[in-house]
């Protein structure tokens, strides 16, 4: 006599583990092209911009460093190519939307790059500010390859640029400064919590997931008797099923269940399922604290208030002196530098540290 089938098939279309191959690593990989990968795909750049808008500590974070960074005021000494004080290319830019997107530059991706046009004297004539992930470069670093299309998997439309040397005469090149970072391509200051990034995002997108397919996988629905479904049918009862039932806006809904006998009726398992709510709250505090951490930063100092001391004028003062001084004046003093380099000339530009009171306490 043949042995009856007790094999049971189940579906579980809800589940989405996380993946951790998914997060990009910033591998530099050379290549039989003329430019060195940025990440292992070539996009580890744009993977971090895409932390950086989706992760909201992280966000929180690299924004606040860039209100502090270019501070109460910043002020030029004069324009370039005869332009109107503060303008430094042909659009006009002043020197504060230079400074601002140079500190966002650094602030997510740990590094900046400018395109320096010199003038038909042979001066410098534009300085402006170049998106660090739409750049890659040569295994020396002497040249330089922008394409906005890196994700496709190839380049197009690529321009070439040398390299930036004080004294140069090239029309145009390319100054990439790394404020973090030994290798060919700038590091995130925060590149040990990415993990940490990662993790929080897929908190919030677990927690959308719960409310959208009704908080929890808790009940098992159990379809006795009958003729058993192909695999095509069951997909398309649970979907019908999820359709119907499922989502934040289904409570207290009615259900109807039609069956041949009472034998035969649909029936409901409940599931214990574990106090997830109190788990990731715990977890998410974690990656908040190792997204600080990797900052160096108190969170008091953009606005987040800690449990033990909540958020006080002398807890923010506290934190930002240390802070200021370890990790944004040493990104002033860069950029300062950096245009002082470019132009040949001291005093340039200045930045106005950012005061709660407005005091002025100018960095030059």
């Amino acid at each position: 006599m043949a042995e009856k089938d007790n094999t049971v098939a189940l579906s579980f279309a809800a589940i989405d583990p996380y993946i951790e191959r998914l997060i990009e690593s910033p591998v530099e990989r050379k290549t039989s092209g003329r430019w060195v990968y940025w990440g292992e795909k070539n996009t580890y750049p744009q993977y971090i911009k895409g932390l950086c808008k989706g992760v909201p500590t992280l966000r929180t974070v690299t924004m606040g460093m860039v209100d502090y960074i270019c501070g109460n005021a910043i002020k030029a000494a004069h324009g370039l190519d005869g332009r109107a004080a503060g303008a430094f290319d042909r659009r006009g830019t002043q020197a504060r939307e230079l400074v601002k997107k140079t500190a966002t530059s650094i602030a997510q991706l740990g590094g900046f790059a400018w395109k320096i046009t010199l003038n038909a004297n042979g001066a410098v004539g534009e300085i402006e500010n170049i998106p660090v992930e739409y750049l890659r470069t040569d295994e020396d670093g002497n040249n330089f390859y922008y394409s906005e299309k890196w994700a496709d998997g190839y380049a197009r439309n690529t321009l070439v640029y040398p390299r930036w040397i004080a004294g140069t005469r090239e029309p145009e090149s390319i100054m990439l400064v790394k404020m973090w970072g030994d290798d060919l391509y700038p590091e995130p200051v925060f590149s040990a919590s990415v993990k940490a990034c990662e993790t929080e995002r897929s908190i919030d997108s677990f927690h959308l997931g719960n409310i959208e397919r009704g908080f929890m996988g808790s009940y098992l629905v159990n379809f006795n008797g009958g003729a058993r479904p192909t695999d095509k049918e069951r997909k398309e009862i649970e979907r019908n099923f999820n359709e119907k039932f499922a989502g934040h806006k289904n409570a207290g809904r009615i259900m109807f269940s039609w069956n041949a006998n009472v034998q035969n009726r649909t029936t409901f398992e409940k599931m214990e399922v574990a106090d997830y709510g109190e788990k990731y709250s715990t977890l998410s505090k974690h990656c908040e604290k190792q997204i600080f951490t990797a900052f160096r930063a108190n969170p008091n100092l953009f606005g987040v208030a800690t449990e033990s001391n909540g958020f006080n004028s002398e807890e923010y003062e506290q934190a930002f002196r240390l802070f200021n001084r370890t990790m944004i004046q040493p990104i002033q003093q860069q950029i300062i530098d950096a245009f002082e380099l470019v132009m040949g000339e001291k005093a340039v530009l200045t930045i106005e540290p950012f005061t709660l009171d407005g005091a002025d306490n100018t960095i030059r």
